[in-house]
């Protein structure tokens, strides 16, 4: 199975991942490590099997490429992020729509987030102004790798962004971006007769938060 780009990174997209402590083989890591999962989902297995297996995996890999550099793993609420060595910048992973990776697109989440989500981005900022200045504050700054898997005939394409979410209140779907880095779609492909394309729900607890 192969993967590439569907067309080549520039020079602003490595800079932007670096201002975050990031570069694109983590993310692609990441994501071809979902996407090999995916394919070994078992036919007759829960029609979510293989979403569900693509997103362990693709948090999995992303925590281990990070954590061999210095990030530490946080299980806050078990949401299942990593953090930034030094700076307060939190990075988790997120379904996005058919917007992913289009600047000026309405992305929105699949899924209605919980009260981990919610509290963890309370944080956040609330536009595009505040640009990574608010890297140098002491509150946690929550980040997704946002991704949509789409079929195309037997190819899998993965549309891809890094984006920062505005805060936003718990049973909601996070539509309102504060940041959002986009990235030009992995291609993978011949692959397996697919099972679906859709994601698992983002796997969320309900807790009751101490003030």
């Amino acid at each position: 199975m192969r993967m590439s780009n569907a067309t080549e990174l520039t020079a602003d997209h490595h800079a932007q991942l670096a201002d975050l402590g990031l570069r694109i083989d983590h993310l692609d890591e990441a994501i071809w490590a979902g996407v090999d999962a995916r394919a070994s989902a078992p036919p007759l297995g829960p029609t979510n099997g293989a979403g569900l297996l693509d997103w362990i995996h693709r948090v999995g890999r992303l925590r281990e490429v990070l954590v061999a550099e210095g990030w530490t793993r946080v299980d806050k609420w078990n949401a299942g992020l990593v953090q930034h060595p030094t700076r307060p910048v939190v990075l988790g992973t997120l379904q996005g729509n058919r917007h992913t990776g289009t600047l000026g697109a309405p992305l929105r989440s699949d899924y209605a987030k919980g009260p981990a989500i919610a509290a963890m981005m309370r944080g956040n900022d609330r536009d595009q102004f505040t640009l990574f200045d608010s890297l140098h504050t002491h509150e946690w700054k929550l980040w997704f790798l946002v991704t949509y898997p789409k079929q195309e005939g037997e190819r899998l394409v993965v549309l891809r962004e890094v984006a920062q979410p505005e805060p936003t209140p718990q049973g909601q779907v996070v539509d309102r971006w504060a940041h959002r880095i986009t990235l030009p779609p992995l291609v993978f492909g011949p692959l397996p007769t697919p099972r679906g394309t859709e994601g698992p729900d983002d796997i969320d607890v309900t807790v009751t938060l101490r003030r």
